[in-house]
């Protein structure tokens, strides 16, 4: 299969000063350097799913944030969709995230003046690829798919943390994005909240999205196709799960080999 996204080598430090702030990495500067990530290489294949796992610290969120653009890594490479990060302006990388990836974070980081359909079509309407009708029909669509389509009127407040995050995943998927990253998207949610977000979440790989997940949880991480453990800034480890069908007994049963495995890694 094709890669959507390698990194070779990638690193990340930071600078920490003496009052406590903490600034990325140069030359000339006084401050004493941190390492966060330390020679990263990874491929993900074109429809992949990967889980990203490891302990608080590890470098996971580090990691999803320099492969998408969203920080400046230190050295290294990472190519992504035919292009290398390095090479490209703000202005470039600005448009790349708004055209080929979606993103869903834990907080889900809503526009607190405009209602939740609003709220998706804003990222549609800075695309300008299709015409306001087609933007306004593909986010009620969105809407209806996940369960919220009635509640397009509604304000942030209005709603729970569950509905939240389907307004996330609908404005992540509004310019049909080649590649999903989510940075622990069910991490604030309770249990039955965060199985129905990775069941869309699966069903929107099934479609053919690529996914980058970040998670603490081994039942997220049960339901992708190969999970990378992190520990003290680098890849400890990998495991490859394969397609998962959506059987309730097989969950159970990846879960049960994923923790298993995750334990083994970590000692």
């Amino acid at each position: 299969m094709t890669e959507i996204l390698e990194s070779r080598n990638l690193t990340k430090s930071y600078s920490s000063f003496r009052n406590g702030s903490r600034g990325r990495e140069e030359a000339g500067n006084n401050g004493e350097r941190t390492e966060i990530l330390k020679g990263i290489d990874l491929k993900i294949a074109r429809g992949e799913f990967v889980s990203v796992m490891g302990p608080s610290g590890s470098g996971k969120s580090t990691l999803l944030y320099n492969l998408c653009g969203l920080d400046r890594f230190s050295s290294g490479s990472v190519r992504i969709l035919g292009r290398e990060l390095a090479e490209m302006s703000e202005k470039e990388l600005a448009g790349m995230r708004l055209n080929e990836m979606g993103f869903v974070f834990q907080q889900i980081h809503l526009l607190k003046d405009l209602n939740l359909l609003d709220n998706i079509l804003l990222s549609g309407y800075l695309r300008g690829n299709m015409s306001r009708r087609k933007i306004r029909t593909r986010a009620e669509e969105l809407m209806e798919r996940t369960g919220i389509g009635s509640l397009a009127r509604h304000g942030i407040t209005q709603a729970s943390g569950g509905q939240l995050q389907r307004v996330g995943i609908c404005r992540a998927l509004i310019n049909n994005p080649a590649i999903l990253f989510g940075d622990e998207p069910t991490g604030a949610l309770d249990s039955k909240s965060a199985a129905e977000i990775m069941e869309l979440i699966r069903g929107i790989h099934a479609d053919g999205t690529t996914v980058m997940l970040v998670t603490h949880d081994p039942k997220v991480a049960a339901m992708s196709e190969r999970v990378v453990f992190m520990l003290d800034g680098r890849i400890a480890a990998e495991k490859s799960l394969g397609r998962f069908s959506g059987d309730g007994d097989e969950a159970k049963g990846r879960e049960t080999e994923l923790s298993r495995w995750l334990l083994e890694t970590a000692n």
